[in-house]
């Protein structure tokens, strides 16, 4: 049975986080009994930390999880509770930091010159990208390759129950029957378009309350002008509107070699439909 994060504790981060200031550092030590970590701040937007100075900062039960511990990360630090958190941690370096940053180039570069009518429709194929999933790790998509997969938009502060929710619900489903179907090498990809909230930490945590497995579901996020740039190629259109995010939907089964054999736009697609389709590729 699935279970759900609360909203109210969503709500909650994103509250502080209007009052939070931001900090760039190194993660010393994982202290995973206090759910915290160790930092020596690097960067620091209030005099209350001093860079090179080494804090203790509590972290949310998704990002302790990921731990970091080594890496440099960004974050949001709010001060409550009588102690300081981080919020919204996203990794700066590792594995695949390097080159993430000249694919995304690449990318924008792509997207800029594109027509505002053009996006990627059935039977073309998809850009390369890469973004960080919720085991706060770079992927390119092209390190998919090989592998179909169905790839979806969603954020998770979405309350409408048959956009967002429903949609990872029915994902959600589709990986357990491609496992019980024997369907191994089916991929599944959920692209957030909130990234000032969606941090690798807060998908890790959402990804736990929906029942999805890692192994071959990954939920990714990045900066703003990267999820821009996918939001206008897979011709996704969004608008804030009384504290949400309005938007369309699409979702696509993208075969091994990058293109897209299956898409279905709105939110009513069915797990039959796209099992049918994925069948034939595998």
């Amino acid at each position: 049975m699935r279970f759900f994060l609360s909203l109210t504790a969503f709500y909650f981060l994103a509250l502080h986080a209007i009052h939070a200031v931001e900090i760039e550092g190194r993660v010393l030590k994982v202290l995973s009994d206090a759910r915290s970590f160790e930092l020596e701040l690097t960067q620091s937007g209030d005099a209350k930390l001093e860079v090179g100075s080494m804090r203790i900062f509590r972290v949310g039960a998704g990002d302790l999880t990921i731990g970091y511990a080594g890496r440099m990360i960004k974050a949001n630090a709010a001060y409550y509770s009588k102690q300081w958190h981080l919020e919204q941690i996203f990794p700066i370096d590792g594995l695949g930091a390097k080159a993430a940053h000249d694919v995304n180039h690449q990318l924008h570069q792509a997207t800029a010159a594109m027509s505002r009518r053009k996006y990627v429709k059935q039977g073309e194929y998809i850009p390369n990208f890469a973004m960080i999933n919720q085991h706060g790790e770079f992927l390119q998509i092209r390190q998919l390759q090989g592998k179909p997969f169905v790839l979806n938009f969603i954020f998770t502060r979405c309350t409408i129950p048959t956009m967002c929710p429903a949609s990872s619900i029915r994902m959600a489903d589709m990986q357990d029957a491609a496992r019980e179907a024997g369907l191994n090498g089916l991929q599944f990809v959920s692209i957030t378009f909130d990234p000032a909230f969606d941090s690798p930490g807060i998908l890790n945590q959402y990804a736990d309350g929906y029942g999805m497995e890692s192994k071959n579901f990954h939920l990714l996020t990045m900066n703003q002008t990267v999820v821009d740039d996918l939001l206008r190629q897979f011709g996704i259109l969004t608008m804030e509107e009384d504290g949400t995010i309005n938007h369309t939907m699409a979702t696509l089964l993208v075969d091994g070699n990058g293109r897209v054999a299956h898409r279905k736009e709105g939110a009513t697609w069915s797990t039959k439909d796209f099992m049918e389709a994925a069948n034939k590729l595998l």
